[in-house]
């Protein structure tokens, strides 16, 4: 009974540790918000450069403006960390 017991805990340890989420570093969650900024300027980019509709182009480049300055929060954050990618000099 006690091998059955000893079987049964390293089975639910096992299973536990294989699904324990994986922590994202502070470098990690950085490169991510300024990957979803990139996107959004770019977005926000090409309405400015395609749309005729005033209304549209002023919001965007509203957004583009508040996207700029969080942008560059974030690198300087980045960059405080002493995060490293293959792109950084």
């Amino acid at each position: 009974m006690k091998t059955l017991t000893a079987i049964a805990m390293m089975i639910m340890v096992g299973a536990l540790q294989s699904t324990r989420s994986h922590a994202m570093t502070e470098c990690e969650l950085l490169t991510r918000i300024m990957n979803k900024l990139g996107t959004k300027m770019s977005i926000n980019r090409y309405i400015i450069s395609t749309q005729k509709d005033e209304s549209l182009v002023n919001k965007a480049s509203e957004e583009l403006s508040q996207q700029n300055k969080s942008y560059r929060d974030a690198k300087r954050q980045y960059k405080k960390a002493n995060c490293k990618s293959i792109w950084d000099r």
